[in-house]
C-alpha cells in the first residue's frame, strides 16, 4: 500500500508541475506561450519569480517582437524594482532574445 501512495503522489507532483510551474525567486523570465488556434500567435509573458509582471497576446513573428519590446519599455520601472540575478527565456527563438536585450540594453535595465 505504501508503494501505491507513493506512486500516487509522485504522479500528482508531476502533473502539478506540468500545469503550474515553479518560477524560482531573482529569475527574470520571458516566455512566450504558443497557442493552438489562431495559428502562430501566443501570450508573451515578463515575470520576476513567480510575480507577473506583463502579458500581452502577440504573433510569432516579427511584429510580436515590436509589442513585446514595447511592453519591457512600459514596465521598466517595475522590472527595476525586483532583484534579478538572471534572465531566462522560455520558447523565444535566439533572434527574437537578442531584440529583447538590445531593447532592456538601451533603457538601462540589466541583461
Amino acid at each position: 500500500m505504501a508503494v501505491k501512495a507513493f506512486l500516487s503522489e509522485l504522479k500528482k507532483f508531476f502533473i502539478d508541475s506540468f500545469s503550474s510551474p515553479v518560477y524560482q525567486d531573482g529569475v527574470l523570465y520571458f516566455i512566450i506561450e504558443e497557442l493552438p488556434n489562431p495559428r502562430d500567435s501566443g501570450v508573451f509573458k515578463i515575470l520576476c519569480g513567480s510575480t507577473q509582471i506583463a502579458l500581452d497576446a502577440v504573433t510569432l513573428v516579427e511584429p510580436g517582437v515590436v509589442i513585446a519590446n514595447e511592453l519591457i519599455g512600459l514596465h521598466a520601472a517595475t522590472i527595476r524594482k525586483y532583484p534579478y540575478q538572471k534572465i531566462e527565456y522560455v520558447n523565444i527563438a535566439p533572434w527574437a532574445q537578442a531584440k529583447i536585450e538590445a531593447r532592456m540594453a538601451r533603457i538601462g535595465l540589466k541583461t
